[in-house]
């Protein structure tokens, strides 16, 4: 639709695109997001209360939010904000622990949790943010039976970002290169599909909407999760880092497998081809060589191949987008999702 079009062309000004009533949700949910955690022992929880609130988009709250008031008049806004601070704390979670296992410096602009603490530290402060995710869903102010609707959700959705990292974190441990779209694919959908799935799943739930309709929502939301991440891996390769606030060709050093990688070794030389490898393989921050593989992929056309695979996935959201009853909400949710899958940072 007039959807991708204009997304080609918006390269937005991120926060502008959020109205002030998306702006005031974000401060109900970071005040949900503060109650939930425990003010003592204070040398757990001190740390962790500087983590969350150092930024982020929170980007996945807005969508239940925005996605539930897209399919519904009747707000029941209590347990919906509570249920998007649950989701945000699970996502910051598996920031924390993909911090340590990629071994980053930095996240939201600071230094990452074991970079500050160590890594024993940083691992127990995420297994206490866990811990406060599920102690939270069992006190949604929800009837049971919802309660129990909305944790099955929830508890497939972490398995599936769980094992999405899993097979990530795989090739890592065995060296692996010749990776298929498929497969990764199979990674993505897990580890950022789902829990965008799980969130137009739970509004869609939440809004009174038959089995069928949750599992289309979750389908949808997995879109744009899997939209979102191809956008990040290119930006991690094409950005600016003072919009980004990530360190640009972090994946390099990484040794990231993403779709830029992918479709520039399918065009490269055996030499050029080895010789990215060899780079991704080394774990550098030597800005010579992260150069040196970028200038790698830009010329084996690495970043049209993944900017021609999110265009399918933004085809699909779209269509699907196409189909909701038009409101102001609709239009607000559209806004959010063209920032989501266009963002330039």
């Amino acid at each position: 639709g007039n959807f991708l079009r204009t997304t080609q062309t918006n390269h937005n000004k991120g926060e502008n695109m959020l109205d002030e009533t998306l702006k005031a949700y974000i401060t109900k949910v970071e005040e949900s997001m503060k109650h939930y955690i425990p003010k003592q022992p204070k040398d757990v929880y001190e740390p962790l209360r500087e983590y969350l609130f150092r930024g982020g988009k929170r980007i996945r709250p807005l969508f239940l939010i925005s996605y539930y008031h897209t399919l519904t008049e009747n707000p029941d806004e209590d347990g919906l904000i509570h249920l998007s601070a649950l989701i945000e704390l699970f996502h910051n979670f598996t920031l924390i622990h993909d911090d340590i296992e990629d071994n980053s410096d930095f996240r939201r602009g600071k230094p990452t949790l074991h970079r500050m603490l160590g890594v024993p530290m940083a691992l127990n402060t995420g297994d206490a943010l866990y811990t406060i995710v599920w102690s939270g869903l069992l006190r949604l102010p929800f009837q049971d039976e919802k309660i129990v609707k909305i944790m099955k959700l929830m508890q497939s959705a972490f398995q599936q970002v769980v094992e999405g990292q899993g097979i990530e974190l795989s090739w890592y441990l065995k060296n692996k290169f010749d990776i298929s779209v498929e497969e990764y694919y199979d990674m993505v959908r897990g580890k950022t599909g789902a829990l965008f799935g799980c969130a137009c799943a739970c509004a869609t739930l939440l809004a009174g909407k038959g089995e069928e309709e949750i599992k289309e929502a979750y389908s949808f939301g997995e879109e744009i999760g899997i939209a979102f991440q191809i956008q990040d891996d290119i930006l991690n390769i094409a950005g600016d880092f003072e919009k980004y606030k990530k360190e640009i060709g972090g994946d390099i050093s990484e040794g990231k497998r993403t779709l830029l990688i992918i479709g520039a070794l399918n065009n490269a030389s055996d030499a050029e081809a080895e010789e990215l490898i060899s780079i991704l393989k080394e774990g550098t921050k030597d800005s010579r060589k992260i150069l040196r593989a970028i200038e790698i992929i830009r010329k084996n056309k690495g970043i049209e191949f993944a900017q021609n695979l999110a265009n399918q996935h933004i085809e699909k959201v779209s269509s699907h987008l196409d189909q909701l009853p038009d409101s102001k909400w609709k239009r607000r949710f559209e806004q959010l999702v063209k920032f989501t899958v266009s963002r330039d940072h």
